[in-house]
């Protein structure tokens, strides 16, 4: 988000009046603000991110990426696995005195 002029010389104007007013706050703002930088939408005080700072970034990413993807396919395995129809049972002898022979084989032969 861009500020206009008039947007950031007031701004400026209650910075001066707070670490006038409460130098504490000031300074404990200014140590949170060390700590834990703006994000890559807001500008930063002190210019753009330096290149090596993203390409840690991208990093800490691979791996999280990585891990994401066997989980998924981890999961696919699973799924096709669990969903996949079962084998018939082995066949049981039949008892005696039922039909002995073959499906296949009409009857009388």
């Amino acid at each position: 988000m861009s500020h206009s002029t008039d947007d950031r010389r007031v701004l400026a104007e209650i910075e001066r009046r707070l670490a006038r007013d409460d130098p504490e706050l000031c300074t404990l703002l200014a140590t949170l603000i060390r700590q834990f930088p703006p994000g890559p939408e807001e500008p930063r005080p002190d210019g753009p991110r330096p290149a090596a700072r993203t390409g840690r970034r991208r990093l800490r990413r691979r791996p999280a990426v990585i891990l994401f993807a066997l989980i998924a396919v981890l999961g696919l395995i699973l799924t096709a696995i669990l969903t996949a129809p079962s084998s018939p049972p082995p066949a049981e002898d039949s008892p005696s005195g039922t039909h002995s022979g073959s499906l296949l084989t009409p009857p009388g032969r």
